[in-house]
């Protein structure tokens, strides 16, 4: 088609009359893959021009201020009517002053900007970040204490009665749950337009092998990062074309040379620079080259398998060095932990004992043998124990498996993580438990027996710790879990060494709060079925 309107056209420009002593242009002609490029970019240029993209930024910001403003005026609202027009509140405990609203909401709003800047401290308002829901809660908070904090300085210093204290309580409980609900709201409307949690940024990767091909896949699987990758660059690529289907739209874009280029004709601004064998001197000018384009430049390190954000970095000479932490709870949070396991367990105890009776009698009833499995499994430092769980297979089942495992073509790991779909030993109340996990409900007890942890990594069977490399073995630092990371970032949909990494990772940022968190999540994926077989 772009042929015959080049055709169309020279014959009209040939058509037109020519004035004396004036010479008719000469009309050079392009192939249909230059037209192509030339209306790719028009409509590059149409539909994500930079005037669009800060407006996005600008628009999301503001909603979130008008968000959380409103919030804090609800909370404010709400406080003040629940302690001094409210009859149970008022009778219960009386009001130590009488307050008209004016001077309070006065008060309030004046020190309102420490609320506000302490959320923009937490990166609230970024609208390049992916905050999770649960991870709201502790920023909300903090960002509400320092406001009440300033506030009640503020108060002390010019000597206000304006802010009493019981009000304050109900403020401060009103301001972090208006805040949080409100902020979820506007994230479920925002999906309802088609906006994400964050603005995507295009992404190039430098480095065309197996850590690129590995940092693209994440990219494009967790959308939630707001990492869009476009390509690759490379002077050697070790891949020119990917066969996995999510990446089969990438291709290498050229060599480092042309990184300035590419930054300004597909608007890049991100740069991951992932394993690249050029020289370190070259990397350098790579990242100089990003920062004076504008573009965040980022590198994976070479031990990524290993290195966590809590890693701790000195210096000798100049020479900066990266220390790898031993991967071991000590001290407080060892003490902290294990007061979690007795103290939740035996709630999750108390609240469960219901199912665990349904169950058992639904076991005996469906097939012959035994209603608990107790299989031996390798915990803390190596030491094993007896792993209970509701029978769901035929009794006998794991004499089956070596033949099972031995039989599986295509099988790349071994004993490691293996399980099928399919399984023919499964029986028909197993394959209900199984979908929700409810046969693991009986290791409550090893948590209580201190064999195991409520969160932890996934406790391995003697055949698949043989198998272990050197550095999988740091997972037996800490007790094996019911539940742990792994199992909410995909449970068995994620390969082996992805589950090790993900282990070392929850051993080394390891605190009470990201429990909590891993366990709300564990109830979600439980519920949906997702990953588990």
């Amino acid at each position: 088609m772009e042929g015959r309107l080049v055709e169309e056209r020279d014959s009209q420009t040939a058509q037109q009359p020519v004035e004396s002593g004036v010479t008719a242009p000469k009309v050079e002609e392009i192939s249909d893959q230059e037209l192509q490029a030339i209306l790719r970019e028009a409509r590059r240029e149409l539909l994500h021009p930079r005037s669009q993209r800060r407006l996005e930024v600008t628009v999301r910001i503001l909603m979130r201020f008008v968000c959380d403003a409103s919030a804090m005026w609800a909370a404010l609202v709400f406080s003040y009517w629940v302690r001094f027009q409210y009859p149970l509140v008022v009778r219960l405990f009386p009001p130590e002053n009488a307050v008209s609203f004016g001077p309070v909401a006065l008060t309030l709003a004046m020190t309102s900007p420490v609320l506000f800047l302490a959320l923009k401290a937490c990166g609230m308002y970024d609208p390049y970040q992916r905050i999770r829901v649960l991870d709201r809660i502790p920023r909300i908070v903090g960002s509400v204490n320092a406001h009440l904090v300033f506030t009640l300085i503020v108060s002390f210093l010019f000597n206000s009665l304006a802010t009493p204290r019981g009000f304050l309580v109900f403020f401060w409980a009103s301001s972090i749950i208006f805040i949080f609900v409100s902020r979820t709201f506007l994230q479920f409307l925002a999906s309802l337009i088609g906006w994400g949690d964050v603005v995507m940024r295009n992404t190039l990767i430098i480095g065309a092998g197996r850590v690129g091909k590995s940092v693209a896949r994440k990219l494009i699987k967790h959308q939630g990062f707001g990492l869009r990758p476009i390509g690759f660059l490379d002077d050697d690529p070790l891949f020119a074309e990917f066969e996995e289907p999510e990446l089969r739209d990438l291709r290498v874009l050229g060599n480092l040379d042309s990184l300035e280029n590419v930054i300004r004709d597909f608007r890049v601004e991100k740069v991951i620079i992932a394993f690249n064998t050029s020289p370190a001197e070259r990397l350098l000018d790579l990242a100089s080259t990003c920062n004076g384009a504008g573009v965040e430049c980022s590198i994976v390190p070479r031990l990524f398998e290993v290195i966590t954000d809590e890693i701790t970095v000195n210096e000798i000479g100049g020479i900066p060095l990266i220390r790898l932490r031993d991967k071991r709870l000590h001290g407080y949070k060892k003490a902290l932990k294990t007061l979690e396991d007795y103290v939740l367990g035996t709630a999750i105890l108390l609240v469960i004992w219901p199912i665990l009776l349904v169950t058992a009698i639904a076991i005996k009833l469906d097939s012959p043998g035994p209603v608990f499995f107790r299989h031996r499994r390798v915990g803390k430092d190596g030491k094993c124990f007896d792993c209970l769980k509701f029978r769901s297979m035929v009794d006998g089942a794991h004499k089956m498996q070596a033949e099972l495992v031995n039989g599986k073509s295509g099988n790349e790991f071994g004993w490691l993580c293996w399980k099928e779909k399919e399984d023919p030993r499964v029986t028909r109340v197993g394959k209900w438990i199984r979908k929700f996990s409810i046969d693991e409900l009986p290791q409550i007890f090893n948590v209580l027996a201190g064999q195991m942890s409520l969160v932890g990594p996934r406790p391995h069977i003697k055949e698949e710790v043989r198998q272990y490399k050197d550095w999988h073995r740091q997972r037996l630092n800490v007790k094996p879990g019911i539940t742990g990371l792994w199992q909410v970032s995909g449970r068995s949909d994620l390969p082996f060494d992805e589950m090790i990494k993900l282990d070392l990772y929850y051993i080394e940022t390891w605190s009470l709060w990201q429990d909590i968190k891993i366990i709300l999540r564990t109830f979600k994926a439980i519920i949906t079925g997702d990953g588990a077989y």
